[in-house]
């Protein structure tokens, strides 16, 4: 009995102390449990801001990520509005009255742009789209109006940069506000380049440096802060850079812009803001810096080739530009090598991981007889920055927008997801298992491709000029930046049917929705997306499809969500949702999202979800008013549980929480509905600060779930655990990945210069297609006899073990006798020997035969002779000519300036900026020239 007793005081004692336990953190236990099971928790509904008009942008201010401005627009008007929240978005305020009560003359306009002072925040610019812009210091309470110098109107900023380095410095191209559209003299009208050296202060003065110049500069064309190719200050592989230093594209006299790719407009550098300036590059029309780069268009037109040469006969080169790049701040250009002559129609640069190289889109048309094919193919740099390779063509590209489907996954170097198009059904050599190459023989430019597969062993050779139907459109992924492409495998559990077009087959991919859908002009759908803030989570809208359907935007839509890097992927809702990461990725939100038909039933959101392991489980938070979601905003940093909701109102036909009715607006969509989602508050405190016990390192996996080696390295990131209920919250800092470096395989290669992914291997394109590559003529890299070379920024060890006589770095580890580019230079060296040779040889035999003619043959013989003679001068004349073309193509090294041998256009192109076309900062990773 005693020990009866004794057992239950004991029993009696643990459930005491378990329930102390419990009572000091309830929420851990529960939350563990509720994650195993996903049990649903009850919130109140969220109360919404009503704007006048949808929401355009959103702007955080401070290092609190508390002052939120919201900038409103009317469709098919300028006019717009101005809010601001000091709570971070759970309230707002209009500021557009006292916006218009502060000028003195009515004129009709909307802000375009939010400035702040990092190193005093509470210091805010608001540019507008007339002649007034505003300044506070105190984040917007206060707002005083300035006028812009010469009455320019904002709407006519072609590009707003501030300085790299002084939070307070900036400079605006912007159209000259005497140049009207309807009378332009030009073909563009001229931009000046405005200078503020104080622009949160009011009074501030705004130099013109058009003015400035003297005469010497008629107009700018593009420019950048010379700080933007090293932001810190110090940069060892670079110059020394001023903060004065300015790069611009300018013409000297009125009306010499007057052509896309103008002779007169040239590149230059200034450090006193072009009272002088050095011309670097005769002809340079436009650039973009990119990490450390400058990316140069130069003008075929050009009489002067890089150099400032004259050329004898520059009309005969081909239309349009060829890139240049420079790792030198702008000050020496190197000829970028592309291997294939293609129709450009323009191109993006997007900057790879590493922030020290990019990767090339080139736009092309197809003319596929009954259609023009928008396409794009995907260039990547090795080793050396100006020789590009083929990774991946026939890119979907969409027809009415401006984007091509190329996403580069943030967060974990070296993945990248694209969506390509080939004839539907694809070729008979596919494998199920799913590699893919860059696209077979042809190399892009619609001129021959293979299936876009290359699987198993190597695809059919196709055409898309060859379509008579839209073409299918597949994903692809590669996590060896660019190397090799591969599809995404389905998920094998599929838990909603209506996200299930399997049918069980056998080989089922997965299909993502691209920038090009989100950039649709008519119904978007949200796109991939990732965040550096959340390394492993990308998510998109999409399908599932078995082999020979690819992606669709209506059946079986849904939306998809990884945690690995994209290895795999599982549903996450049915529909279209748009999506966003906060907590430095430790809280996944998303809400329903109209895509392409607005109008039905379940196009208005009236709940907005979050998930805190990753998208295992999801917890619903009603919305008191339905709406149409435009987006999910968070502070750029993502470091915070809380984003805003924005979007249009709705009408209540399609939802009964929609606010407007048919006898209230004949429209749907007039006003804007914003809401704050605080997770955090959502929870009432529950959610507690992470310990180092919640934490785990993470690294991408293989297909069979071992650690994977990216870009020749194992890269073990350190997250929140996938069961631990915490926040990292604001102050968190993630550590410095942990690295294993990796010995090289071929997943660390990519094919080299002159070559092209057939299936597994790298096969030579033909020398005739080659266009001329300076950098290999001058011995500068190697090409390697393997065809392969290393992916940019692989790290691999011991590359010499798989390319040997280059390690993959362009290196001339070959005999001489066998020397690479330096044996191609010796090829044309013992050409033109065995030219003067020959010419020689004739010239001695000439003489032998005169002599006999004029001295020794009989009157028969010479009948004889030009009988023969007659004969032969068809067969001599026909040798001539193959002789002529022989010598030319010598001289031109094969080809007309990277013209593929003279025909198509320079490779490189960029298409011209329109005119007004803005672009008010924001440098994100994706450059755009079009």
């Amino acid at each position: 009995m005693q020990g009866l007793r004794l057992g239950l005081q004991l029993a009696l004692l643990l459930v005491a102390v378990l329930v102390t336990a419990n009572a000091t953190n309830p929420f851990e236990s529960k939350g563990r449990s509720l994650l195993a099971t996903c049990e649903p928790l009850s919130f109140t509904e969220l109360k919404p801001t009503v704007t006048h008009a949808p929401v355009l942008d959103l702007e955080w201010v401070g290092a609190d990520d508390l002052t939120v401005f919201a900038i409103t627009h009317k469709y098919a008007s300028e006019a717009g509005g101005l809010w601001r929240s000091k709570d971070g978005g759970s309230s707002f305020v209009e500021l557009t009255a006292k916006l218009n009560a502060s000028i003195s003359n009515a004129e009709v306009f909307s802000v375009m742009g939010v400035y702040s002072q990092k190193s005093h925040p509470g210091n805010v610019l608001l540019l507008g789209t007339g002649t007034y812009m505003w300044v506070s210091s105190d984040y917007g309470e206060t707002l005083t109006p300035v006028r812009t110098p010469t009455k320019w109107r904002g709407s006519g900023i072609r590009s707003a940069k501030m300085h790299p380095r002084r939070d307070n410095w900036l400079l605006v191209l912007v159209k000259r506000p005497d140049c009207k559209s309807l009378d332009k003299a030009q073909m563009e009208c001229p931009h000046d380049l405005m200078l503020n050296k104080d622009v949160f202060t009011p009074g501030s003065t705004w130099t013109n440096l058009t003015a400035d110049s003297n005469g010497a500069v008629a107009g700018f064309v593009d420019f950048d802060w010379g700080a933007s190719l090293c932001p810190s200050g110090t940069c060892p592989d670079l110059p020394p850079i001023s903060d004065d230093l300015v790069l611009a594209t300018m013409y000297a006299r009125p009306g010499d812009y007057d052509q896309p790719w103008d002779p007169d407009v040239h590149f230059t550098a200034s450090a006193d803001y072009f009272k002088s300036f050095s011309t670097h590059v005769r002809c340079g029309n436009m650039f973009e810096v990119v990490g450390r780069s400058v990316y140069l268009a130069f003008a075929n037109s050009c009489p002067t080739d890089i150099n400032g040469k004259s050329r004898s006969s520059p009309s005969s080169y081909p239309r349009g530009i060829t890139l240049f790049t420079s790792l030198d701040a702008g000050n020496s250009f190197t000829q970028a090598c592309l291997p294939v002559a293609l129709k450009q129609e323009g191109y993006e640069l997007v900057e790879t991981h590493d922030g020290r190289g990019a990767v090339v889109v080139v736009d092309f048309v197809v003319d596929t007889g009954f259609m023009d094919l928008p396409a794009s193919s995907v260039y990547t740099a090795g080793p050396h920055h100006a020789l590009f390779s083929l990774s991946l063509t026939d890119v979907y590209h969409s027809e009415f927008g401006t984007t091509t489907d190329f996403a580069r996954v943030e967060g974990v170097p070296g993945i990248y997801i694209a969506n390509q198009m080939l004839p539907k059904p694809p070729g008979a050599g596919t494998d199920p298992a799913g590699g893919s190459g860059s696209g077979g023989g042809g190399g892009g430019g619609g001129s021959g491709s293979g299936s876009g597969t290359g699987e198993g062993g190597g695809g059919d050779y196709y055409d898309l000029s060859d379509l008579t139907e839209q073409p299918l459109v597949e994903t692809r992924i590669t996590f060896n930046g660019g190397g090799h492409w591969q599809r995404i495998p389905a998920p094998q559990h599929i838990a909603n049917p209506a996200c299930d077009r399997c049918g069980g087959a056998a080989a089922c991919y997965l299909h993502l929705h691209g920038l090009s859908a989100w950039d649709n002009m008519g119904n978007s759908l949200p796109a991939v997306y990732s965040n550096p803030s959340a390394p492993g989570l990308i998510m998109a809208t999409g399908n599932v499809a078995p082999l020979g359907v690819g992606l669709d935007g209506n059946d079986g839509l849904c939306t998809w969500l990884s945690n690995d890097g994209g290895v795999t992927w599982a549903e996450v809702g049915a529909g279209a949702y748009i999506y966003e990461y906060a907590d430095w990725g430790g809280l996944v939100v998303m809400a329903r999202h109209p895509g392409v038909d607005p109008s039905a039933p379940a196009a208005a959101a009236d709940e907005i979800r979050f998930s805190l392991d990753y998208g295992r489980c999801w917890q619903s938070v009603p919305l008191s008013v339905a709406l149409l979601v435009d987006n999910v905003r968070i502070e750029p940093d993502g470091q915070r549980p809380r984003v805003i909701l924005h979007g249009r109102s709705c009408r209540n036909t399609t939802n009964p929480k929609c606010s407007h009715t048919a006898a209230t607006d004949s429209s749907s969509g007039t006003e804007g509905v914003m809401y704050a989602v605080d997770v955090a508050a959502l929870m009432a405190g529950k959610l507690g600060a992470c310990s180092g016990a919640d934490y785990e390192e993470w690294t991408v996996p293989s297909p069979v779930g071992t650690p994977r080696c990216v870009l020749g390295e194992q890269l073990r990131l350190t997250r929140r655990k996938q069961d631990s209920v915490c926040l990292n919250g604001p102050t968190y800092s993630r550590p410095a990945p942990h690295v294993t470096p990796c010995n090289c395989t071929l997943e660390d290669t990519e094919c080299d210069y002159g070559y092209i992914r057939d299936a597994d291997k790298c096969v030579a394109i033909s020398a005739d297609r080659m266009p001329q590559c300076p950098v290999l003529e001058s011995n500068t890299y190697t090409v390697s006899d393997t065809g392969r070379r290393l992916v940019h920024s692989d790290k691999c060890l011991n590359p010499a073990a798989i390319i040997p006589d280059t390690e993959g770095t362009g290196k001339n580890n070959k005999p001489a006798s066998n020397g690479g580019s330096k044996g191609k230079k010796q090829v044309h060296h013992s050409a033109w020997f065995g030219f003067f040779i020959f010419g020689l040889v004739v010239a001695v035999l000439a003489g032998l035969f005169y002599s006999w003619w004029r001295f020794m043959a009989s009157e028969s013989q010479q009948d004889t002779v030009r009988e023969l003679a007659g004969a032969a001068g068809g067969h001599i004349a026909a040798l001539w000519g193959l002789l002529v073309d022989k010598i030319r193509s010598l001289r031109r090294g094969g080809g007309g300036g990277g013209g593929g041998g003279g025909s198509g256009e320079e490779l490189g192109y960029f298409q011209p900026l329109g005119d007004p076309g803005h672009d008010v900062e924001g440098r994100g990773n994706i450059f755009t020239l079009k």
